[in-house]
């Protein structure tokens, strides 16, 4: 991961550095020992440079958390905070746009968060991917569709509750109502997912879509700055949302 930052940073730096203005010329190759050139020398100080101020940047702590978040559970801890961030960073930009809902996927979430300090590498190994946040209206009879696969996959999700029986559908209530097919209902999610990634077919065909340009990964770190900004831990925790009765 710090690999890639680097190559980022190396990439910008190369760029920048070259002329506009190209001139077609004939071109003398000599073989000789990079051992022997200054200017390799020098790019080996520069990279050691700028690995510096990566590596300082990625280990930057921006939140605490009071316990580990876990990824891997019937009701993620992890997943619910992922889902408090996207929601967070959704009101801020979908203004205007009552939040009904929020989806992500559970194999999005590569790591667990630790306990105590979080740093942005934590946040790049959480969320490695460029995927961005993306709004959806979608029918309550689409939403529907997805309720089966919410259940089993056991997918991070905000705004509804589930209850099942094993992996058998018992209720659904979206904040406290029952889902109408009718209705139109707006939901916050990655694009991936709106394109049907992980089988989220339901979300392919909305009634209105609303792009952002923010990456998922840097709405992780928005929200990770906003608690620490108004002095609050992450505190871990799960809700009921989703029930599952034996």
């Amino acid at each position: 991961m710090k690999a890639r930052v680097i190559y980022l940073f190396l990439s910008i730096l190369i760029i920048s550095s070259c002329s506009k203005n190209y001139l077609k010329q004939k071109a003398d190759f000599t073989h000789y020992s990079l051992k022997q050139d200054p200017e390799s020398e020098n790019a080996k100080i520069t990279i050691a440079e700028y690995k510096i101020k990566v590596d300082a940047e990625t280990k930057k702590v921006i939140a605490s958390s009071y316990d580990i978040l876990i990824k891997d559970a019937e009701e993620s801890p992890l997943g619910n905070f992922v889902c408090d961030a996207l929601k967070y960073n959704g009101e801020k930009e979908f203004k205007n746009l009552p939040i009904d809902i929020v989806l992500f996927n559970r194999g999005g979430l590569r790591v667990n968060l630790p306990k105590g300090d979080i740093k942005i590498i934590n946040i790049f190994e959480l969320m490695p991917f460029e995927n961005e946040l993306i709004l959806v209206k979608i029918s309550g009879e689409k939403l529907t569709e997805a309720l089966q696969t919410l259940l089993e996959k056991r997918h991070p999700f905000l705004g509804l509750k589930i209850k099942a029986q094993n992996n058998t559908l018992v209720e659904t209530t979206i904040n406290g109502s029952f889902i109408d097919k009718t209705k139109i209902y707006t939901v916050v999610t990655s694009d991936y997912l709106a394109n049907g990634g992980d089988n989220f077919l339901f979300l392919k065909a909305p009634v209105a879509i609303e792009k952002s340009s923010l990456k998922i990964r840097d709405a992780l770190i928005n929200y990770c700055n906003y608690l620490t900004e108004n002095k609050k831990q992450i505190i871990p925790y799960t809700d009921g949302r989703l029930q599952i009765s034996k």
